[in-house]
């Protein structure tokens, strides 16, 4: 582990449980915007569909 890896683990560990949570929940919406960038600049006329099916399948290996 790299020193400033640690420093965050060090950071967060000091933050409250709810503020731990808020972070995590902002970090998997930008990974989501991401994803969604990613997929329709390969396929922009991709359907609704479609396109929440390839989220899925790239964020958790699946789609449901």
């Amino acid at each position: 582990m790299t020193e400033a890896e640690k420093k965050y683990i060090e950071i967060m560990r000091r933050k409250s449980g709810e503020s731990r949570l808020k972070i995590a929940l902002e970090l998997r919406k930008l990974v989501l915007k991401m994803a969604k960038a990613e997929i329709l600049s390969q396929d922009p006329e991709i359907s609704s569909k479609k396109l929440k099916r390839k989220i899925q399948e790239r964020i958790y290996g699946f789609s449901f």
